[in-house]
């Protein structure tokens, strides 16, 4: 059914007078007839009562015109709210997220973006990297971030910040003043790992290789399973270890821990950001990845639509 015929019952309803419904809507009579009649036609009611000098609703035009006001109303609702959208950022922003992103990245991020878009509700979930992969491609979160995105069909990744592993120690350890270390001079050192199968293990375990070293060579006092496990062994004097940078900002700003550069290749990784391959991304979330980029300093794609 044609708005418009709607609108203009509606005018004639209002007005009791064909010519001053069309003075109204600015056409003229015979448009305004020809649409009533079009009506008519198309409900195979009667809806006007012509005579008289003043044209009323017949029983049909009663029920049309009282559910005619609720299309419209509708009508205007649903522009109000396409305004909104096109306006503000707003809304449910559902992200996933693999350990290290969401143990390292992504809690502070969303905060600082939640206060800069107090009318954004963020929502993150986090599971490891294949399953933050399928649920992005099955519509289930917006976007994910991952250490290794893994190659699916529909699924778009690219590079979203660059992590680099360094060696931490207590402030007055041996190593705490050097411009770098190399892993071999790891050997002897107590050191405390997170457990196989973390990334940043991972990452360390391929560099020693490339090094012509295996983990026999080094002195494994403690694995444990999270990053905030082995810095906090770290600060009580436990052991060194090899951690993410970003783990352990506040603490080396704070000069509770000494972060040295560790010498040679492969000692870095890249976190990504994954999406839907051809979705067009929310408002929130392109806003949510521009202000990652700007907070990161990163090359980080703002990922409009």
């Amino acid at each position: 059914m044609d708005l418009r015929h709607l609108l203009t019952f509606r005018a004639v309803v209002e007005r009791g007078s064909f010519s001053a419904a069309a003075e109204d809507l600015g056409v003229s009579q015979p448009a305004v007839s020809a649409q009533i009649r079009s009506l008519e036609e198309r409900l195979g009611q009667r809806l006007l009562d012509r005579g008289g000098r003043r044209v009323r609703p017949t029983e049909a035009g009663e029920v049309l015109d009282r559910y005619a006001q609720r299309i419209i109303e509708v009508e205007a609702e649903m522009e109000r709210a396409l305004a909104e959208v096109g306006e503000g950022v707003g809304g449910l922003l559902l992200l996933g997220s693999s350990t290290g992103p969401g143990e390292l990245l992504l809690p502070g991020l969303c905060g600082a973006f939640a206060l800069t878009h107090p009318d954004v509700r963020v929502s993150l979930a986090v599971h490891d990297s294949q399953t933050v992969c399928e649920r992005v491609v099955e519509d289930e979160i917006e976007l994910g971030f991952v250490g290794a995105a893994r190659p699916l069909r529909g699924l778009e990744a690219e590079p979203f910040v660059r992590d680099e592993l360094v060696l931490i120690t207590p402030p007055d350890h041996s190593l705490a003043g050097r411009a770098t270390v190399g892993l071999e001079e790891l050997r002897g050192e107590p050191m405390l790992l997170q457990q196989r199968g973390s990334g940043v293990r991972a990452v360390l375990e391929a560099a020693m290789r490339d090094a012509g070293l295996r983990d026999r060579d080094l002195d494994v006092r403690m694995e444990l399973g999270l990053q905030q496990s082995v810095k906090a062994g770290v600060l009580d004097g436990f052991g060194i270890t090899v951690i993410s940078r970003l783990a352990v900002g506040r603490e080396v700003a704070d000069g509770s821990l000494a972060a040295v550069p560790l010498a040679g290749p492969g000692l870095a990784r890249d976190f990504s950001v994954v999406r839907a391959a051809g979705r067009t991304l929310s408002r929130a979330a392109a806003a949510f990845l521009e202000f990652a980029r700007v907070r990161l300093g990163t090359a980080a794609s703002a990922g409009g639509p």
